[in-house]
């Protein structure tokens, strides 16, 4: 009997083996093109980039979403693309509904892909929260704490977070389309002598216990804010001091901490900045980074505790705007503002009289990105895969 040798079988062509080719796919950069394009080769490689288990992959090799465009401040959101194409998203990809054309929408805060906006309307008792996820098209209502409500608490500012990375340690923000959150506001009340804060669940949709603190009489807190670990900051302006108001949603309590000496009010009460020339976010050490132009120069200020444990300033970086947008100053020329910026991504938006550039800190690198005029720029950041659905 001839015995007939068994070829031992070949291995499968690299490209044919799925674990493979998935780890392939999963180092294509995060940007909004780079899957759909990878979904159109063929109908395997699209059931791959578009299986959930992939998706949850690829945010977590990334960690960080892009920076998709910047959401403004006017009588209601409007978004503004930072990207160029392919991976520009258009500007009525994320439009906002309006419900009522006399309604005022505050957009309160920027995070983890969603948007939290104050709608404030004539009606006291009709003002309410929507929580707005931009990519997803979801708006979900939150009404304004009854503590709010029996005080006459006026909403000033606010944040929404997710907060699935609490009981998911593998959780990574920039898809949290579906994810629990919590919303914590910001008030005065209409004398100003007091401040007020509130944390609202969604796992629970409740609100819970009105923090109160009182300010010096006509203070004023700006409606923009940083989470710094558990904290939510924002400025309070006052005749007399500006402070750094501070909220501990954990252990639910307030405090106010000095921003750098030469930036208090003169002895007339006028600021040396206020919304358009100051932002404020976390430092890596944990603790604030404090961005402000003076004339055609960013500060940026960073808050650090000596050996003896004495709380302080220092200045970290200084940008020349002049000479980095090749600026003219001059009588006529309007003087730079600071819209906003992006923690994510350590970039800054300044408004100058040639428009609105988008600035890396680090690199200096910048780029023109919007003619519109907003005093409020909310950097928005997401995983965008909308496009991506199995056939």
């Amino acid at each position: 009997m001839i015995r007939r040798r068994h070829r031992p079988t070949s291995p499968a062509p690299p490209l044919d083996n799925d674990d493979l080719l998935s780890e392939i796919l999963l180092r294509l950069p995060p940007l909004p093109s780079s899957l759909p394009r990878a979904s159109l080769v063929c109908t395997r490689w699209r059931r791959l980039v578009s299986d959930r288990g992939f998706l949850r992959r690829f945010r977590a090799r990334h960690r960080k979403p892009p920076l998709l465009g910047v959401i403004q401040v006017c009588a209601y959101p409007i978004f503004a693309p930072a990207l160029d194409p392919p991976d520009r998203i258009p500007a009525a990809r994320f439009s906002w509904r309006l419900d009522n054309r006399h309604d005022l929408n505050d957009l309160l805060g920027v995070r983890h892909g969603r948007a939290l906006v104050h709608v404030n309307t004539c009606r006291y008792s009709q003002r309410r929260l929507i929580v707005w996820d931009p990519v997803a098209g979801d708006r979900r209502a939150v009404a304004i704490p009854g503590g709010f409500r029996d005080r006459g608490v006026v909403v000033r500012a606010g944040e929404v977070r997710c907060v699935a990375g609490d009981g998911d340690p593998g959780h990574v923000h920039g898809g949290c389309h579906s994810s629990p959150f919590e919303v914590v506001i910001l008030g005065t009340n209409k004398n100003r002598t007091h401040a007020f804060a509130c944390v609202y669940s969604s796992e629970t949709g409740i609100w819970g216990n009105v923090i109160s603190a009182a300010v010096n009489f006509g203070d004023c807190i700006c409606n923009f804010t940083t989470l710094v670990g558990n904290s939510l900051y924002c400025l309070l302006l006052g005749e007399q001091r500006t402070s750094f108001f501070q909220f501990d949603l954990d252990k639910q309590i307030t405090a106010q901490i000095d921003v750098p000496p030469d930036m208090h009010p003169d002895g007339n009460g006028h600021h040396r900045f206020g919304d358009t020339i100051c932002r404020f976010a976390p430092a890596e050490n944990g603790g604030l980074l404090f961005l402000v132009v003076t004339h055609y120069t960013l500060n940026v200020w960073k808050s650090e505790t000596n050996a003896d444990g004495v709380a302080g300033w220092v200045l970290e970086k200084t940008i020349e705007l002049d000479r980095l947008l090749s600026l003219e100053p001059g009588p006529q020329k309007t003087a730079p503002m600071l819209l906003g910026f992006s923690e994510e991504h350590n970039v800054a938006f300044v408004c100058t009289y040639i428009g609105v550039s988008m600035i890396h800190l680090e690199s200096k690198e910048f780029k023109s990105v919007s003619q519109r005029m907003s005093l409020i720029y909310h950097p928005f950041t997401s995983f965008y895969t909308k496009e991506l659905s199995p056939h």
